[in-house]
């Protein structure tokens, strides 16, 4: 297997949602202090609602031949196994909705989460923006908007920049997208979650 394909799967936009969420955790301990006893229960959903069961739903889809594969190489096929996406995080969220009511940030972020996979829904109706580079867009995006608000995070930020440019150079490489939908794609993510994390 290519390095370039091991980086994209481990790299995997499904993934983002929950390696954002633990990262701003584990940088900024005050975010998770009142809800330290939900934590288990908190991730458990979060792979539930953003993990198995978006993965559930596309393998149903390819069983209904309405989707070709797990890559979804054409951007007219995305469309609807994000919308089910956004759905299962929309889920996600209502089970977690009072939990997160004590840390507001934390909330900002998985709705910015599902306003991002919702704009990816629409935008791949016309057009194959890049997932991978929205979804690590994203997780550049809340550490950005956390280290404005609490500072301490401009190493941090670095890694992950030099993360999505790897990842870009991957997609790239696998002949996946463009670089217009390379850059565009990270602008997304990025823009959505950080200005979700501040003023949300």
């Amino acid at each position: 297997m290519r390095m370039s394909k091991i980086i994209s799967i481990v790299l995997h936009p499904i993934f983002m949602p929950i390696i954002a969420f633990y990262l701003s955790i584990q940088l900024i301990p005050n975010l998770g202090f009142t809800i330290t006893n939900y934590l288990t229960f908190i991730y458990l959903i979060l792979i539930v609602s953003t993990i198995l069961l978006p993965l559930m739903s596309i393998l149903f889809l390819i069983k209904k031949k309405l989707v070709s594969s797990l890559e979804m190489r054409s951007h007219k096929e995305r469309s609807l196994p994000l919308f089910i996406t956004s759905l299962w995080m929309i889920y996600g969220h209502y089970k977690l909705m009072d939990i997160l009511a004590f840390t507001h940030i934390l909330k900002a972020e998985l709705i910015s989460a599902i306003i991002l996979i919702f704009i990816a829904a629409v935008i791949s109706k016309y057009w194959k923006i890049s997932l991978h580079m929205i979804g690590i867009g994203g997780v550049v995006g809340v550490l950005f908007g956390l280290n404005f608000l609490f500072g301490g995070l401009s190493k941090v930020i670095m890694i992950s920049i030099f993360f999505s440019g790897v990842l870009g150079v991957s997609r790239l490489n696998e002949k996946a997208h463009s670089y217009a939908q390379i850059y565009l794609g990270f602008l997304v993510g990025f823009l959505v979650e950080s200005i979700g994390v501040l003023f949300l």
